[in-house]
């Protein structure tokens, strides 16, 4: 009996010494190769989306319940591990086998260190859906700002970008003849007011089929500890505005009388702290 607790003691005291030993550390969890992702649902017939990678726990975000012309996780991005990744997009639903049913079902090569943002886009009922794969190539724009467009099923369109919209005349196209489920590559411009305004192709007489103002984003505010917004007002800001088609009449897709346009800040601008 003395001999036991004799050894309990030795391994107390060994335990102790070794939590000693690393006082002062700090373990980090070692997660693996990263790639980064965010998720747009621009299905104009579909009800709303459950998006899982389904081949591991770690480095899957998830999303769930994400309606028509929804973005996830908003403007930024999640940690997903790199490699090949098998991404399933299911029904929402409470009904078990309303949940089994598949949407789009893909395996796709992550690169570490890369941004993506994946559409779902298209119609379901003519069979015509499709995953896109963006990979997110925006570099500093410097003291510019600068924007990207990504038609998501509008049809093919004429977009042209101004300090202001409504009937004051049109520059030159930003982007023409962009057709359904294309991009344009990023482009750099001046920091300030934004409007875009998109005409079915060819077609110049207003009013605009979509006439929106870009977010102005905000700049750093260091006594609050606030980082800087994105935005076309501050500079270092990458941008891409994604044209959605109106939603299928009497689908369950949520209710878009008309197309429409959805920013997402893509790289926000230095705070500067």
């Amino acid at each position: 009996m003395k001999q036991g607790r004799i050894g309990l003691v030795l391994i107390g005291m060994a335990l102790v010494s070794a939590c000693a030993g690393d006082k002062g550390s700090v373990f980090t969890a070692n997660n693996g190769p990263i790639a980064y992702t965010r998720f747009v649902n621009a299905v104009s017939d579909s009800g709303d989306q459950d998006w899982r990678f389904v081949d591991q726990v770690e480095g899957s975000p998830t999303a769930f319940g994400l309606k028509f012309r929804g973005t996830f996780p908003g403007a930024s991005y999640q940690l997903t591990g790199a490699g090949s990744r098998h991404l399933r997009i299911f029904q929402t639903s409470t009904d078990i086998v309303q949940t089994q049913k598949v949407f789009f079902d893909t395996t796709f090569n992550f690169v570490a260190g890369t941004h993506y943002t994946i559409v779902a886009a298209g119609t379901l009922r003519d069979h015509a859906a499709k995953l896109y794969i963006l990979t997110d190539d925006y570099a500093d724009p410097g003291t510019q700002v600068s924007l990207r467009v990504f038609n998501a099923g509008a049809g093919t369109v004429d977009v042209y970008a101004s300090p202001k919209g409504d009937t004051t005349a049109l520059p030159s196209a930003f982007a023409a003849n962009l057709a359904s489920f294309s991009s344009t590559t990023y482009k750099a411009m001046a920091v300030g007011d934004l409007s875009l305004r998109t005409f079915n192709a060819g077609v110049t007489a207003f009013p605009a089929l979509i006439d929106i103002v870009a977010p102005a984003g905000l700049p750093a505010d260091r006594a609050n500890n606030l980082t800087a917004v994105g935005g076309s007002k501050q500079a270092g800001s990458a941008l891409t505005a994604f044209i959605f088609p109106a939603s299928v009449s009497g689908s369950k897709a949520a209710s878009f009388a008309s197309p429409g346009i959805v920013f997402i800040v893509d790289r926000y601008p230095p705070s500067g702290f």
